[in-house]
Order: C-alpha cells, then structure tokens, then sequence
C-alpha cells in the first residue's frame, strides 16, 4: 500500500455516489462555496507533482472517481485504473476538539449574518477568517497537513489517483460545504443546532431600543413641529436621509461574541474584536442592498 503525506483535498468536479459532488466541471459549485474548490485545486497543483496531477485531473474529467464519502478526520474514494479492482483512496485530516467547535459556534452563532448564511447552507469565504482569529484552521495550508492512502503501487506525492480523488473530493466540499465540518469532527446536526441556539440566545451586549434608534446625522438638525396642528402640512419637506452603507453600526450591533471557554489559548483575545472582522461582509451587503434599490 502506497502512503504519502497529501495536500488538502483540490477537486473540479463531483462524483458518482459522492455526497454534494457532480459532473466534473468546476461551475457546479454554490458560488458561495466555490472559493473552497478553487483554494484546493490551487495547493494540489502547486505542491503536488506535476505529472501526476495533470493525469488525476484527466481521470477525473473521466469519471474515474466514484464513492467519495466524508467522515469525521478522514474522506475515501473509489478511483479506477489499469486493473479490474478500483483502488481505495483515502484523505486523513486532523479534526478539531469538542470546545474549539462550541467557541467556533458561538462566535458564527452570535454574527447575524454568518449565522443566517450557514443556516441557509452558504459557506461565505469570511468563515475562514473567523477560524482564523480563533486560532484554527478549515482547510490546509500545504501539502503535509494531510495524509493520503492509496492501495495502488505508486509512491508518488501524490499518485495519480489520489489526485483524481481530491480534485472530485474539492469540487464535493464547494458543493456541501457543510462537509467540511463533518470531515473536520463535527456532525451537520449538531453544529446547526448549535448555531440556531446561539443566534436565538438573548443578546446582552446593546439595549434593543437604544439599538434601534438611528443617531442623527452629523450637521442636520431635527426640524421643530408646527406649534398648530393645521400647518403642519404647511411644514418644510424633511432633510434626505443618509445613504446606506454605514457597516461601522451594522458591526457594532453585532458585537464581539460572547466570552469563550478553553479555546482561548488559540486566540480569545483576537476573538473579542471578532466583530471587527465583519466589516467587510457588512459593506458588501450594504453595497449590494443600496444597488438592489
């Protein structure tokens, strides 16, 4: 049995029988998840050898790749070669602990919209950022972080079939990201019951009505109400309102997630500025909400 450390999985298409995959393109994918594809497919072909990636990519362009399944710290697949017997292909990955996944869900729970976007199946590239800030990692970095098995006689790194299987295994991930989280430890069920619990939690950090009551824009002055009711319809017209895109309130509502447990140590002091982080998400949702006018 060939055994050689892997890169993360890269993939371009799914697989008969593979959970989330299909055809082998790599348009298939939700657009919010297709970033998980293309990041994979990027390592595999920088690190891996060459030669063999490029005939894993063609195995898989022809539906070599059958059987992908993910579970807890390791994914296989069924890749057919030159003998009857397809060979078994597996990708091991180290799975995270039971608090670093409570932390994580706490602090996606807790952010309305990753909370809302990965209820509603989206997997946004900014998810990464938050593992990130907690000290955690979603995908590899390099070829190393993973270990493949291969039951074929080649010792290349990788094979050609591992290659095949991790370009369909990529494009199955981009498919279901909810995988990622199963193949990193965690069940689908839980981790969305967690992140429902937690985006249901009450939220100490802002008064409500305080929360809701917009400040008055710099410079503009409430208009006095006429001192008779008849001219009020005699009143001058009301200043504009400011344009939207003001994503520094949108972040502070949010606020920092709450105070975490073991898993500070990777980073809880980052943590507390998670709020921080989600700018950029926030501008971009303003922006296209502004446009959508």
């Amino acid at each position: 049995m060939a055994r050689r450390p892997l890169h993360r999985r890269a993939a371009r298409g799914g697989a008969p029988g593979a959970r989330g995959g299909g055809a082998v393109t790599g348009a298939g994918a939700p657009q919010s998840a297709g970033w998980v594809a293309r990041r994979l497919r990027e390592l595999l072909e920088r690190d891996g050898d060459a030669v063999r990636v490029r005939r894993g990519r063609i195995l898989a362009a022809q539906g070599a790749v059958s059987a992908v399944k993910v579970a807890a710290g390791e994914a296989t697949a069924l890749v057919r070669g030159s003998r009857a017997r397809p060979y078994r292909v597996s990708v091991i990955t180290p799975v995270l602990g039971g608090q670093e996944w409570r932390t994580l869900a706490r602090a996606l729970g807790t952010q309305p919209v990753f909370g809302a976007a990965l209820l509603a199946g989206a997997f946004p590239p900014e998810v990464e950022r938050v593992f990130g800030v907690l000290g955690l990692r979603l995908l590899p970095e390099r070829l190393g972080d993973l270990v493949l098995n291969c039951s074929c006689p080649d010792w290349g790194d990788p094979c050609k079939h591992a290659a095949a299987a991790l370009y369909v295994l990529a494009e199955t991930l981009a498919g279901d990201p909810m995988l990622l989280a199963e193949w990193l430890g965690r069940p689908r069920g839980e981790l969305l019951a967690e992140l429902r619990r937690h985006a249901r939690a009450p939220r100490a950090v802002v008064d409500g009505a305080a929360a809701l009551a917009e400040p008055d824009p710099p410079g503009v002055a409430e208009p006095d109400m006429p001192s008779e009711p008849a001219a009020f319809w005699r009143a001058p017209a009301l200043p504009e309102p400011p344009e939207p895109g003001d994503t520094g309130r949108a972040a502070a509502l949010a606020g920092p997630p709450p105070a975490a447990g073991a898993a500070e140590a990777a980073g809880a002091e980052e943590a507390a500025d998670l709020a921080e982080l989600l700018a950029p998400l926030y501008e971009r949702l303003a922006d296209t909400g502004h446009r959508g006018r």
